[in-house]
C-alpha cells in the first residue's frame, strides 16, 4: 500500500488518480481539504491527519509499505510558516514511519532547496545546496531530515512545474491574459521546466523500479528557457500581446511584504519570498542522472505542456 501526501495539491491531484488506476492507495488530508477529486474513486482510501501537528500518522500509515511525501507549504508570510509545515512536518512525518516499520520514502523536494546560480550553468546534484528563500530553506531542513532517518528513500528535486490544476502560475497566465507583464529586476533571466504528466510518469517508472538507493536526482524536461522564450510561448497560446513592465526588484519586495501583511493566501500574487526567488537570474539544473538512471525522456516540450494547461484553464472556465 501506498500513502500519498499532499494529494490536494497541485502536483497531487495529477498523481493520484494515475496510480489509482493501477492499485489501491491512500491519501493523507485534513478535515477541511477538499477531496471531490477523488470521493468517486473506489480505489483511492481517505486518511484524515495533519502533518504539521502530528496527528491521525500512525492511524494512516497502518498496512502502508511506502510513502510519497509531496505534501508542502509554497505560500507563507515568514519562516516559521514554511518551516511548521515543510520540516517539522516531515520530521513528524519520519517519526511515525519508523514507528510503524514503513519500508520506502519518496520525497518530492525542489530545486528552490538548492537555489539558483548566477550565471547560466546547470547545477548537479553534488553541488552545496544554497537555498535563498524561506521555502527552500525548509525544504532542504527536510530533504537532511529524510537523508539521516535510516528509511531507504528517493529525493526528486522538481524545478517548476506546471500543468492542470497549477493556479500558482495561472495568476501570471491571467495577467498575461489582460495585457500586463509584470517581470522582477532586469537582463534576461533562465529557467527549467517540466510538464506535470512528465513528473508524474517518471515518480510511477521509479517506484515500478524499486530502487530506493538513497540518492538525490534534480528533473527538468531537459530545456534551458529564457524568460523571453517562455513569455513569447504564453502569449502565442493566450493569442494576446503585452506590455512589459520591469520592476525593480526593491520594490517588488515592497509590493509582497503588503500583500503578505494584508491579503490572505488565495489573493496573494507575490509573497516576499517569491520576490526572493523571482530576482534571481539563473534556476537551471542538469537532469542527466535521472533520464540516465531511469532511461527517462519527457514527452511535452514547454511548447505542448503550455498549450494543453492554457486549453484546461479554459475549459475549466478559469480563462475567456
Amino acid at each position: 500500500m501506498i500513502l500519498i501526501t499532499g494529494a490536494t495539491g497541485f502536483i497531487g491531484k495529477n498523481l493520484v488518480p494515475e496510480l489509482a488506476q493501477k492499485d489501491t492507495v491512500r491519501i493523507l488530508v485534513r478535515k477541511t481539504s477538499n477531496i471531490e477529486l477523488f470521493k468517486e474513486n473506489r480505489a483511492v482510501e481517505i486518511a484524515y491527519g495533519d502533518l504539521e501537528h502530528n496527528k491521525g500518522l500512525a492511524q494512516a500509515l497502518h498496512g502502508v509499505d511506502m510513502v510519497i511525501h509531496s505534501a508542502a507549504r509554497t505560500i507563507g508570510r515568514n519562516f516559521v510558516e514554511y518551516y511548521k509545515t515543510n520540516t517539522q512536518g516531515t520530521a513528524n512525518l519520519i517519526q511515525a514511519m519508523r514507528d510503524m516499520k514503513v519500508k520506502n520514502i519518496f520525497f518530492l523536494s525542489s530545486h528552490a532547496a538548492c537555489g539558483p546560480t548566477r550565471e547560466q550553468r546547470s547545477l548537479t546534484e553534488s553541488e552545496e545546496p544554497a537555498p535563498i528563500s524561506s521555502y527552500g530553506l525548509t525544504k532542504k531542513l527536510a530533504e537532511d531530515i529524510v537523508r539521516r532517518c535510516g528509511i531507504p528513500y528517493i529525493i526528486l528535486r522538481s524545478v517548476s512545474v506546471y500543468g492542470p490544476h497549477d493556479y500558482d502560475i495561472l495568476k501570471y497566465i491571467n495577467l498575461l491574459h489582460s495585457g500586463i507583464c509584470p517581470i522582477v529586476g532586469f537582463g534576461e533571466k533562465y529557467l527549467n521546466f517540466i510538464y506535470v504528466k512528465d513528473l508524474v510518469r517518471l515518480i510511477i517508472k521509479i517506484i515500478e523500479t524499486n530502487r530506493f538507493d538513497n540518492k538525490i536526482y534534480f528533473i527538468n524536461d531537459g530545456n534551458c528557457y529564457s524568460y523571453t522564450e517562455v513569455l513569447s510561448t504564453i502569449e502565442r497560446k493566450l493569442h494576446k500581446g503585452n506590455i512589459k513592465i520591469h520592476v525593480p526588484l526593491s520594490i517588488a519586495m515592497f509590493i509582497g511584504v503588503l500583500n503578505d501583511v494584508f491579503l490572505p493566501e488565495k489573493k496573494r500574487g507575490v509573497w516576499r519570498d517569491k520576490v526572493r526567488e523571482l530576482g534571481a537570474a539563473c534556476w537551471l539544473c542538469s537532469n542527466e542522472n535521472c533520464a540516465k538512471e531511469f532511461e527517462f525522456t519527457p514527452h511535452y516540450s514547454l511548447e505542448k505542456g503550455m498549450q494543453e494547461t492554457i486549453d484546461w484553464y479554459k475549459t475549466h472556465g478559469f480563462l475567456g
